[in-house]
């Protein structure tokens, strides 16, 4: 299952998405049973889970990295980067892809719009993961769901240092 962004086939969806001029479109998805969004701009291919090559003393929730049509791709266990626990690899387990770095997730729940009135600030207390990781709190099917900071969940200077220094 690879799924790129830009495969996406306005005449699939419904009109009135591209008509909002007060809309962004999100990427869900399901991790550890909860969803997240990310901002579809952020998001290069989603891909089914595939073999990653360990990689020694690198932080835990760096799972390796894979190889994507050629380039070298890091795989970040998202659940380990919110000390959340380890994802478990299913059959609808994916790789999320953004620039040189994959997601591991439990699952693609959908790409949709949400309205700009139906974005949030993020409320300092309430929520499973630090906030640092959440850009903004979106009402999603009668629930408020987090979209992920994806400068935070990336952070290259965290996420490149070796395991054992500070």
């Amino acid at each position: 299952m690879n799924f790129n962004i830009e495969d996406l086939d306005s005449d699939d969806m419904d009109d009135e998405l591209f008509t909002i001029s007060d809309a962004q479109q999100y990427f869900f998805f399901k991790s550890g049973g909860d969803i997240y969004a990310l901002d579809v701009e952020n998001v290069s291919e989603m891909i089914e889970y595939q073999d990653i090559s360990k990689i020694p003393m690198m932080l835990p929730y760096i799972k390796g990295v894979t190889n994507i049509r050629g380039s070298i791709i890091t795989v970040i266990d998202l659940l380990q980067r919110f000390n959340l626990g380890e994802t478990k690899i299913g059959k609808k387990t994916s790789l999320v892809v953004m620039d040189s770095i994959a997601l591991v997730i439990d699952e693609v729940h959908d790409v949709n719009t949400i309205a700009d009135e139906d974005i949030k600030e993020t409320l300092d207390f309430g929520f499973k993961i630090e906030k640092r990781f959440i850009k903004n709190m979106a009402r999603y099917n009668d629930t408020y769901i987090a979209i992920l900071n994806c400068d935070e969940v990336l952070n290259i200077d965290e996420i490149s240092k070796i395991e054992g220094t500070s």
